[in-house]
């Protein structure tokens, strides 16, 4: 017999099996257990801190404080922006039971519509349910009462605390404050620092957009403890105070404001009146305005709707950012560009017989039959077509576009609001680039009386007229107070300023602004009535229809012997300068002087024509006044 086929041999063998097997097995637990150990230590001891912060995070979530924007203040410490404790009507979806019959009510109670409401119940679906559904924002007290009233149709609306932005001068400092909003995604784009959030509120237009890093202020956060649902339970704990906004102080001054913008009244156009020493804009305004409180709120459709379809444009700041043929008042730029050029003296005269032929073409003067012969004063005070046709001719659009973009126009002012546009410089390179067309010889002389391609905006004239004012210094118009620089002194000589200021005084004493005149108080200034459509040449401005009428201008300084204050103003159609626009200038500089003028006498100081006719009658005070007409 064979020793291999012995059973000892085959025990022997299946034992050393076995034994190879079981160490295996051994090894293998031992593997597995280390590789155990292994993952413990790295998730204990390696990552242990980073999974400890996220179960924290699981139980704590972190709730943003968001900051009080900075006050907006006049130069006087009058508010202009603020932000206001609220109150919105709220519906609490936890728990909640007849949704339907509840904002079914809510309609014919409130007037807020019922699919509106649905729509946006439904797209919250997603979200945890303790956050409330925000009916209406900055309800009314009124409204709350009529919910409080009928307490039992609405068991799941509730009033929450909240903050909205405040503008209480409304449509009156529009454009020159600006709005507030909640960021939007191109904006959150441009922020990489991380200082914006989705659902922050920052400046949309205006001062609030220009600053916005100043008033914003910082958020801050807390840590609230929240159960399996999220939903925020037991005290919070303190993370990051917010830190509130900056005030921030203007030089607006608030009464010049109101009064600008009652002058304008129901005109389209816009006004500008600054320090024409520092540059301090003391009120800007483009009517029709709008009313910023709109904006602090959700706006809805309709609202935004009526805002950007309206084709007098409300949201758009005429001010900076439209841009208009200057008319006459650009006759001021071309009489410095004609002295200091040497193109004329003071002593240059021309015959103006009401029209003059040019290059083989007549071009008219305003006045049929001619001024006759005027000087420099006369025919700026005149505001002579013929003279300047002949000038503009002389000179040629190089001389005047350099002159022009010296005082800034058809350049950026640097104005500290957002928006401003350049206008159309007058120059051969601009046609050539923009219209693929060469400079013709009678764009020129078009040009020498502030029309065709000439376009300026309200607030480049009243930035030259400043530099008029001011003794040739260019300044950078502004509203921050600690946003102003230093003026830029113009090479223009005392003699030519001093020629140009003389004929402006003219103009209000005896020309065509005689409506601006401030009794004791001598103003300066030059009318423009810019041409809109050429069917209105040689017609009368006033006799046109409203929408067919030219643009009316003003712009000037006062007191003219020592300036204070400068102003451009521009009116849509307004016909002329001095019909128009000069009426608004001389209200606004009445509040502006209002302590240096004689004050009027109030209605009940005044006496009557019965009694005035009586006392002329009788000066000596001789005789019974006369009786009262029953």
């Amino acid at each position: 017999m064979d020793y291999r086929e012995r059973w000892e041999l085959k025990e022997y063998q299946s034992e050393q099996r076995l034994g190879r097997r079981a160490h295996l097995l051994h090894a293998a637990i031992i593997v597995v257990l280390a590789g155990f150990l292994g993952m413990f230590w790295y998730l204990q001891i390696v990552r242990g801190a980073d999974y400890e912060l996220l179960a924290e995070n699981n139980r704590l979530r972190r709730i943003a404080m968001p900051p009080t924007r900075g006050v907006v203040f006049d130069r006087h410490d009058e508010v202009l922006a603020s932000t206001r404790p609220a109150l919105n009507l709220v519906l609490v979806r936890e728990g909640l039971q007849d949704a339907d019959g509840q904002l079914r009510r809510l309609e014919s109670v409130l007037g807020i519509p019922y699919e509106g409401l649905k729509e946006r119940l439904t797209a919250m679906h997603r979200r945890p349910t303790f956050e409330p559904l925000v009916i209406k924002e900055d309800v009314q007290l009124a409204e709350i009462a009529k919910v409080e009233a009928r307490r039992e149709w609405f068991p799941s609306v509730e009033v929450e605390e909240t903050a909205l932005r405040d503008y209480p001068d409304g449509t009156a400092i529009a454009h020159a404050v600006g709005y507030v909003g909640e960021v939007n995604e191109s904006q959150l784009a441009r922020v990489t620092d991380g200082s914006i959030q989705q659902g922050d509120i920052v400046g949309k237009s205006g001062i609030e957009r220009q600053y916005d890093d100043v008033l914003r202020g910082r958020r801050g956060w807390k840590l609230v403890t929240v159960n399996s649902l999220g939903r925020p339970f037991g005290p919070s704990q303190p993370g990051r105070i917010p830190e509130d906004g900056a005030p921030l102080k203007l030089t607006i001054d608030k009464a010049l404001q109101r009064t600008l913008v009652e002058a304008l009244a129901d005109e389209v156009g816009s006004g500008i009146f600054m320090d024409p020493n520092t540059g301090a804009v003391l009120a800007l305004a483009s009517t029709p305005g709008y009313d910023p409180n709109v904006f602090t709120a959700p706006v809805s459709r309709t609202t935004w709707m009526s805002l950007i379809n309206d084709p007098r444009r409300p949201l758009n700041d005429r001010a900076i950012s439209s841009f208009y043929a200057p008319g006459s008042t650009f006759k001021v730029l071309m009489t410095v560009a004609g002295l200091e050029s040497g193109a004329i003296t003071p002593s240059t005269t021309v015959d103006c017989g009401g029209s003059v032929v040019i290059y083989g073409r007549p071009f008219l003067c305003w006045k049929k039959g001619g001024h006759g012969v005027v000087d420099v004063h006369r025919a700026l005070v005149q505001s002579c077509n013929v003279f300047y046709y002949l000038l503009g001719k002389k000179m040629g659009i190089d001389t005047i576009t350099k002159y022009a973009k010296m005082f800034n126009i058809g350049e950026i002012t640097g104005i500290d609001i957002p928006g401003e546009t350049r206008g159309n410089p007058p120059s051969v390179e601009w046609k050539q680039k923009t219209r693929k067309e060469p400079w013709y010889p009678g764009d020129t002389i078009s040009v020498s009386i502030g029309q065709g391609l000439l376009a300026v905006t309200p607030i480049q004239m009243a930035t030259m007229i400043s530099a008029v004012a001011n003794g040739g210094s260019l300044v950078k118009p502004h509203l921050a107070r600690d946003a102003a620089v230093d003026p830029v002194r113009l090479p223009v000589s005392a003699e030519t300023l001093a020629i140009i200021h003389d004929a402006l005084m003219d103009v209000v004493e005896e020309g065509t602004a005689t409506k601006a005149q401030l009794g004791p108080i001598h103003v300066a200034g030059k009318t423009g009535t810019a041409q809109v459509f050429k069917k209105s040449a040689g017609i009368d401005a006033d006799k046109l229809p409203k929408d067919e009428k030219d643009h009316a201008w003003f712009v000037g300084y006062a007191p003219a012997e020592k300036p204070e204050i400068a102003f451009a103003i521009v009116i849509e159609h307004g016909g002329h300068g001095g019909t128009t626009a000069a009426p608004v200038a001389k209200k606004v500089l009445e509040t502006f002087f209002a302590d240096r003028l004689p004050q009027k006498p109030s209605p009940e100081e005044k006496p009557s024509s019965q009694l005035q006719a009586h006392l002329a009658a009788h000066p000596e005070g001789s005789g019974a006044p006369p009786a009262t007409a029953r």
